[in-house]
Order: C-alpha cells, then sequence, then structure tokens
C-alpha cells in the first residue's frame, strides 16, 4: 500500500488466529495483531523475508494476499491493496469487531429510509478536541454522511451534533459515520432531526 493511502487509515487491534502461505511454498500458523484496510502485522514464527509473497487466512474475516513489508523479531507486517468495494466491507467489518456497540443495526441499516438534507449543515467534534463544520448529505436512524473539509483517519470517534459514532469509510467529499446504538435520551424533547441519521 502507498505511504499515502496508508495513513488514511487506523489500525485495529485484534487477535484473531491466522494460516499464513509464504511464496505458495511454506505454511505457519499465526496471530493477527494489527489490522487496517491497507496492512496488517501477524505474530508467527515464519521465516520471511521483505518482499515475500504471503496469503493470510484470517479465522472469521477473509483471506488477503499480501507482500512482506517488514520483519520484526516475533514476526512480520504485510501491506496490500483492495478493491475499492471488497476494501469498504473489509472497514466495516474491523469496525464492528472492535467496535462492538456500534455493530447493532449495521446489518440492516441500508433498508432504513434515507433522506437527502439539502443544504443543512452541523458541526463534528473529534475524540482530540478539533472541530468540523460538515454538510450533512444522507441521514437515516443509523448514521450520516457528510460532505467535510478534510477526512479524520477510518476508525475515528466522532461526535454529529449530540450523537457519538465512528467513522467507517471515507466518500469523495467526505466520510460516513456509523451511530453507536444507545446515545441519546429517548425522551429528550428537543431531540430534532438532525439527530436521526443514517450511514450509506
Amino acid at each position: 500500500m502507498f505511504k499515502n493511502d496508508a495513513r488514511r487509515y487506523r489500525r485495529i487491534s485484534l487477535s484473531l488466529p491466522v494460516r499464513i502461505v509464504i511464496n505458495a511454498v511454506d505454511e505457519y500458523e499465526g496471530r493477527l495483531l494489527n489490522m487496517s484496510p491497507g496492512d496488517m502485522a501477524i505474530i508467527t514464527d515464519a521465516n520471511v523475508v521483505v518482499g515475500d509473497a504471503a496469503v493470510i487466512s484470517i479465522e472469521g474475516l477473509d483471506v488477503i494476499e499480501c507482500t512482506v513489508a517488514r520483519v520484526f523479531p516475533d514476526g512480520f507486517a504485510g501491506s496490500f491493496l483492495l478493491s475499492k468495494r471488497r476494501r469498504a466491507l473489509l472497514t466495516e467489518q474491523l469496525m464492528m469487531l472492535a467496535n462492538p456497540t456500534f455493530s447493532d443495526g449495521l446489518g440492516d441499516r441500508r433498508a432504513s429510509p434515507r433522506h437527502r438534507e439539502g443544504n443543512s449543515r452541523t458541526v463534528c467534534r473529534l475524540d482530540d478536541g478539533a472541530s468540523l463544520f460538515v454538510k450533512i448529505v444522507d441521514t437515516s436512524v443509523n448514521g450520516v454522511s457528510v460532505d467535510a473539509p478534510r477526512r479524520p483517519p477510518v476508525g475515528s470517534s466522532i461526535h454529529v451534533g449530540r450523537r457519538r459514532g465512528v467513522i467507517v469509510r471515507h466518500t469523495p467529499r467526505g466520510f460516513v459515520v456509523v451511530y453507536e446504538t444507545n446515545t441519546t435520551d429517548a425522551g429528550s424533547a428537543d431531540a430534532d432531526t438532525t439527530h436521526i441519521l443514517r450511514a450509506v
């Protein structure tokens, strides 16, 4: 993966069993240490060097072909390139594994009614205290798609209005947020449509 692309993604710490095939010959077992939609780190006793081809079968996740990019004492890091669609699917899988509280409702969110917001704008707040003024593109009960002046890394926690969520993928002009399932109080009298949003 190119360096500029790699910086778009946050590595998610995961511990999953993996099976490794190096250069289509040698087989090993190991454990996933962390992963992003463009690279991964694996703990293993596999004998590899930078540039080796590796096929990684990650239990419960995916089978990915990668290139060994870095070797460390107890394993290696591999980089890979995915199609846009496959990268989006992997990103959602990683977000669900890393943020179980965001998982409820993800599977059926595309069935939720979508609402185009025209020129509606709001303020997003990141965990580091930074604010983003964004244009809401598309909303439903599960999340929101926005146009934004910059795109925080995939996996970043973010508040859109008073709703907390996580950035699950980038779009050409912004990003998509899936909301945490239990956020605002159901009895809040001043909750408006700005806070009833969706992910695309």
